[in-house]
């Protein structure tokens, strides 16, 4: 982080500015030269009004690297940095869980970053609930679309939707926000997600047979029954509360796609 604080020193020096603090993949130990720093400025809505747009997102490419980026500062106005909790978007959350904070004078910001990485239990099984039907529901359809032929933009989709479900599912039962996309595999390691669950996930992903598809079910349901998890185990409960209940609508709402 050294140079990451030698970087932000001009920042310092603006007026109005709140708090500094980095996210992304510098702030993890899989960051490799492709990654670049993530610097987000927290400042007042006055000055951010008053910022020229060229110098509210500023990109520095590293040198010899075609459109490679080395760092990007951020600016963000204090409220629609204080709104964010309330977002249900994960990439308002996930990142956070790793922020480190650099320049925060008037304790403003730790208190905000502390709220959106925290993963309130309530929201952690309501969500653990609706993908883990996601999931089953778009492996059925799946199969169903393999079996009225050649629809292969069809089954490509529901393919994806499903192991987006799936994803998201384990990083949720390890507790943790679902992260960024592109560093899922990367994540699962730090979280300690078992290999045998990801070799039945792969082995989908190449062949998605239902013999293989029948194999990772199993393989989530052993996931779900060492990690303590329940919630699975009475399939007609929680499909009378996904599509019954009050709270069950609102929470496909709130955490599915369709």
């Amino acid at each position: 982080m050294e140079r990451v604080r030698f970087l932000i020193k001009p920042y310092l020096k603006m007026d109005g500015v709140i708090g500094i603090y980095i996210v992304g993949s510098a702030t993890r130990p899989y960051r490799d030269e492709l990654s670049d720093y993530d610097i987000e400025v927290i400042v007042e809505d006055n000055v951010y009004a008053r910022t020229p747009m060229a110098d509210r997102q500023v990109f520095s490419f590293k040198e010899g690297a075609a459109k490679v980026v080395d760092y990007e500062f951020y600016l963000i106005p204090w409220s629609d940095f204080s709104k964010l909790t309330e977002s249900n978007l994960d990439l308002f959350h996930y990142p956070y869980q790793n922020a480190v904070l650099l320049h925060d004078p008037d304790g403003r910001i730790e208190p905000v970053i502390c709220q959106l990485a925290d993963l309130p239990e309530t929201v952690r099984r309501e969500r653990m609930t609706v993908h883990f039907l996601e999931f089953l529901y778009r492996l059925g359809r799946g199969r169903k679309t393999a079996q009225r032929g050649s629809f292969l933009i069809n089954q490509a989709l529901l393919q994806g939707d499903a192991l987006s479900s799936l994803t998201k599912l384990i990083f949720l039962v390890k507790k943790s926000w679902p992260a960024t996309k592109h560093w899922s595999e990367q994540e699962f390691a730090e979280l300690d997600v078992p290999d045998e669950l990801l070799h039945q996930v792969k082995t989908w992903i190449s062949d998605p047979t239902s013999d293989h598809a029948r194999a990772m079910v199993e393989a989530v349901r052993d996931f779900l029954d060492t990690e303590g998890e329940s919630f699975q185990k009475d399939m007609d409960e929680i499909q009378q509360w996904l599509f019954f209940t009050p709270g069950g609508k609102a929470a496909f709402e709130r955490w599915g796609c369709r």
